[in-house]
């Protein structure tokens, strides 16, 4: 990898506005903004604006919906995916990719060097085409 371009900082294709909830936030309000923002999860941040967890689809599905709960009642607290990976600023795009691939995350939470969230990039961030100009079947064997 050394001297391969990895592509252009992940900050410049995510999105640098993500939804912050707090883990007291229920489950349907959260929801709520998911669906009206079109996007696949929320960022659940400490008073210092750290993540703290992280809420996707996948969540709701498994964590709610498959148990029945209550979405009116139950706190993001309750469901969310605790301490989330996170990467800096700089990361290269490609990396991130690799990152998402390898683990199967579909979000990534974006830090500055202090640790406070200042973006989110999703996987559909990094399938424009501006985002990454990669030969897909070099991708393969990190899948």
């Amino acid at each position: 990898m050394a001297g391969e371009d990895m592509g252009p900082p992940v900050i410049t294709v995510a999105s640098q506005s993500p939804i912050v909830l707090k883990e007291d936030t229920t489950v349907a309000e959260a929801v709520q903004l998911m669906a009206e923002h079109n996007i696949g999860a929320v960022v659940i941040v400490d008073d210092s604006m750290k993540p703290i967890g992280i809420f996707t689809e996948r969540d709701l599905l498994i964590k709610v919906c498959a148990k029945g709960l209550d979405m009116n009642s139950v706190k993001l607290k309750e469901v969310m995916t605790r301490n989330p990976f996170t990467i800096k600023e700089e990361t290269p795009v490609k990396q991130a990719l690799e990152i998402m691939l390898n683990f199967g995350f579909r979000h990534l939470p974006i830090v500055d060097e202090s640790g406070t969230l200042i973006g989110i990039v999703s996987i559909r961030d990094l399938s424009k085409p501006l985002a990454l100009d990669v030969d897909v079947s070099e991708l393969h064997s990190a899948g």
